[in-house]
């Protein structure tokens, strides 16, 4: 699977008359049409996302689905829902789409752990809603497979994707990618650097959940087939911008090959958290693109050490890092809301626009690097895509309930066995 696979159209694939939804419709004909939505991952970034969303005129969530009852229940009241407008369990998604579908709801917040989100998309697609998909949009190969395809079927539909990488929308980052890329401020752009380096995640949850499931997915940010580890969660931000700079935003630009190192030092948040889940404490890898350029990427989770979450680039006039900087007393529109008035602006005029390709490529980055830190090997982007091992549960998910074994499960010493460079294979 390559470029060449899913290069999209000029028009993204818009189709005729009859692609053109409802709401776009609506809104050219004048009419003050509400847009309704649903919620699938009713969380912090959820209710995030939501209030982002909210912030738009004549916007409203009119379902939510979870796979916790709690969150469910407290979702239902933040929004003044009926109870029968909140789902819980793992095929909440299905449900809380068709009852928003059938009460007009046009858009959908996807924001449940990643690992979900190729499943979720590619139900909400089907049903022809305009979707806000959190970033990454997928954990692993196979996601990544299904996401392309549901991007091409959203094309097709003239549906409307947004992707929850916010520097895409954010004005410093826009004012510095132009100065580089359309007034040369560097020159011919040779290599970049780009950085989510931080402190520990604390473990979330009370924990005594009464299954491994809900223990895990509690604590999402420590489990591969939940967030695809932390150069992937977090780092896909930063790999997103290097690759657009060296890319001149091609959606579907990509490294032919990585390697890279990394490992599983004890993952301390303020000198208390013992060692939890399978994923690694830190990743160093260097992408090598077709031209012959190079993305050199450092992200890491470890308490006491050096912070930074930024990207430079460095050309032939010089380097320097790639937002502008903020200027005194300049006030500046949250990127948060930003993406999602981006997104309804482009249903309401019926825009070509889908952020799901750049989304899909940025994720698989990360899981290109994950499979390099892990392995110990270079690895080519074909081979990832194509032969990349898989970690979420993607056949019979729906039927997954909170007492079901998760992919992974600790070991005799109660904890998880992570992957040992050298030794581990990832394709």
């Amino acid at each position: 699977m390559t470029r060449r696979n899913f290069v999209p159209g000029s028009s993204l694939i818009l189709g005729g008359a009859a692609a053109v939804s409802a709401v776009s419709n609506a809104y050219a004909n004048g009419t003050d049409e509400t847009i309704k939505a649903v919620m699938i991952g009713c969380g912090g970034r959820g209710t995030g996302a939501a209030a982002n969303f909210l912030k738009n005129p004549n916007t409203k969530i009119i379902a939510v689905g979870d796979v916790f009852p709690d969150q469910t229940e407290r979702a239902v009241e933040r929004y003044g829902l009926p109870k029968e407008a909140g789902f819980t369990g793992f095929d909440a998604y299905r449900k809380a789409i068709d009852y928003a579908v059938a009460n007009g709801a046009v858009y959908a917040i996807l924001t449940t752990p990643p690992g979900f989100r190729p499943i979720h998309y590619k139900y909400a697609v089907e049903k022809g809603l305009h979707c806000f998909l959190e970033k990454p949009c997928c954990v692993d190969s196979y996601g990544y497979r299904m996401l392309m395809e549901v991007n091409k079927l959203a094309d097709e539909k003239g549906l409307k994707v947004g992707v929850g990488m916010q520097r895409r929308h954010q004005k410093v980052y826009l004012d510095g990618l132009r100065q580089i890329l359309e007034e040369k401020k560097y020159g011919d752009i040779m290599y970049a650097n780009v950085y989510w380096n931080m402190g520990g995640i604390p473990v979330r949850g009370t924990g005594e959940e009464p299954t491994e499931m809900q223990r895990q997915i509690r604590n999402r940010y420590y489990f591969v087939w939940l967030c695809g580890d932390n150069i992937l969660e977090q780092h896909v931000h930063n790999l997103d911008v290097g690759n657009i700079v060296l890319g001149n935003w091609d959606p579907l630009y990509h490294p032919v090959r990585c390697n890279g190192m990394g490992g599983r030092a004890p993952r301390y948040f303020g000198g208390a958290t013992p060692r939890v889940g399978e994923i690694f404490g830190y990743h160093f890898v260097e992408f090598e693109y077709e031209d012959g350029r190079r993305m050199y990427s450092q992200s890491r989770q470890l308490a006491g050490t050096w912070n930074c979450v930024n990207e430079f680039v460095y050309g032939t006039k010089g380097g320097g890092q790639v937002a502008r900087a903020r200027k005194r007393g300049e006030h500046l529109l949250d990127p948060y809301d930003v993406e999602h008035t981006d997104l309804i602006n482009a249903i309401k005029q019926n825009l070509p626009y889908n952020e799901g390709w750049a989304g899909a490529t940025a994720s698989m980055i990360g899981i290109m690097g994950r499979m390099a830190t892990y392995s110990g090997r270079v690895i080519s982007w074909d081979e990832a895509v194509n032969h990349g091992k898989t970690y979420m549960i993607y056949e019979n998910h729906d039927a997954l309930t909170l007492d079901s074994d998760p992919p992974v499960l600790p070991n005799a010493d109660g904890l998880y066995d992570a992957p040992i460079p050298g030794v581990s294979r990832e394709v």
